[in-house]
């Protein structure tokens, strides 16, 4: 089905603008009006269009267990031990339920694209893989679905993780990822996932640098290695909250390399503000990696959620705008322009981090759009409207209602 959106505000543009929809793709964008004929035209009102959200780091398998396993304590140590426990209890219909929900949400809020890490070790075997794998299908009308196998609980000290990781990637992994600070060899865990991701020709995801200990950064070890094995713009590194600590002079040494090896920083507020710095007596540290000074460099950054209402994260319903309003209080993006710059990381750069090409609002690129309940950019991450409609390659596939009835504005 084809359709026009009329009188939409864009991000980056000035007065109202057109565009016109074909088997999929963005085919016009005008600031004229578009005489095309299509079956199906929106009037925005003025409304802001966007790119669809893309949330490039969450846990689905994770998602939604807080209920069942409150925290008593709230730390790191006992989020590890209690999923650790929960894992065992798993299912393949309870994963599905559970991660579908979430999807469901966000498909409605208007994320068109989303990674999930998957966990696979030797108490869960390859049951998340399984359960989330034919989530892809089921969901790609609204969502297109990576699957990133990961290595939760560590590789060197799990004997028989290997040998799952590489079933899972055989089985349709789209990247391989790992938490090296949980393994009593990080250098070694490294090591392991780049020869998988050469042996079956996948980009690389690591969660890198987050727990505020004296421990080195991981960071040389991994664009070592991206380089050593050529796999630049193919590395993703989510939280890196440990960069928040650094001054701006170690800062500003890491950016010519991460921009060579053309490495990914993801922030994950949600979790990295409530894990961090929980020793701290005054002058509580944020660690929230900065990546609004990252993006400035030139260095690739994005968000996302991370988990939901989990131990890790006792918050969040899986609406990635939200967390970029969380974010821009956090790293006092109050500007035009730094709101732009986070928008961006919740869509254009957030697509680039996990490898999604054909993406943003421009002629032959794939129709993954949002219209949102506000009309500029600083509204939209002010206040994270409510009314929104999602379209997901050029099909209308959720909406929100607000105040204003966007659905009355449809006419076939």
């Amino acid at each position: 089905m084809d359709l026009k959106i009329t009188n939409v505000t864009l991000p980056d543009r000035k007065g109202n603008w057109h565009v016109a929809i074909a088997n999929g793709y963005i085919r016009e964008v005008s600031v004229e009006p578009i005489f095309t004929k299509t079956d199906q035209t929106l009037d925005a009102q003025g409304k802001l269009l966007i790119p669809g959200l893309v949330d490039p780091h969450i846990h689905l398998d994770k998602a939604l267990l807080l209920e069942r396993y409150p925290a008593v304590e709230g730390t790191f140590s006992e989020a590890m031990q209690k999923t650790l426990q929960a894992k065992q209890e798993y299912t393949l219909s309870d994963i599905q339920s559970r991660a579908s929900k979430i999807i469901e949400k966000a498909i409605a809020f208007g994320t068109t694209s989303m990674r999930t890490h998957v966990e696979v070790d030797p108490i869960l075997q390859l049951k998340s893989f399984e359960a989330l794998l034919p989530l892809k299908e089921k969901y790609a009308w609204g969502i297109t679905l990576q699957l990133a196998v990961f290595a939760q609980e560590g590789i060197t000290n799990q004997p028989g993780t290997i040998d799952l990781l590489r079933q899972a990637m055989a089985m349709g992994g789209d990247a391989i990822g790992s938490a090296p600070y949980i393994d009593p060899d990080p250098a070694a865990n490294i090591r392991l996932v780049f020869d998988i991701a050469q042996e079956f020709d996948c980009d690389v995801d690591f969660h890198l640098d987050f727990l505020d200990d004296d421990s080195p950064l991981l960071l040389p070890i991994v664009i070592e290695s991206t380089l050593k094995h050529n796999w630049h713009n193919r590395v993703c590194l989510g939280h890196m909250t440990k960069l928040a600590g650094l001054t701006t002079a170690a800062l500003t040494a890491f950016i010519p390399q991460l921009k060579e090896a053309g490495i990914a920083i993801l922030a994950l507020p949600a979790t990295d503000l409530y894990m961090m710095a929980r020793n701290d007596t005054h002058n509580v540290r944020r660690g929230v990696a900065p990546i609004d000074r990252l993006a400035e460099s030139g260095v690739k950054v994005g968000l996302a959620t991370n988990n939901v209402q989990n131990l890790f994260t006792p918050f969040g319903d899986g609406d990635v705008l939200k967390i970029c309003t969380l974010l821009a209080q956090v790293l006092q993006l109050g500007t035009t322009d730094s709101h732009r710059l986070c928008l961006e990381m919740a869509t254009s750069k957030a697509a680039e981090a996990i490898g999604i090409s054909d993406y943003g609002i421009a002629v032959g690129k794939v129709a993954d759009l949002v219209l949102l309940d506000a009309n500029s950019v600083s509204e939209a991450i002010a206040i994270a409207p409510i009314g929104r409609i999602t379209i997901k390659r050029g099909s209308i596939v959720a909406q929100s209602k607000s105040s204003l009835n966007l659905k009355g504005n449809i006419k076939s």
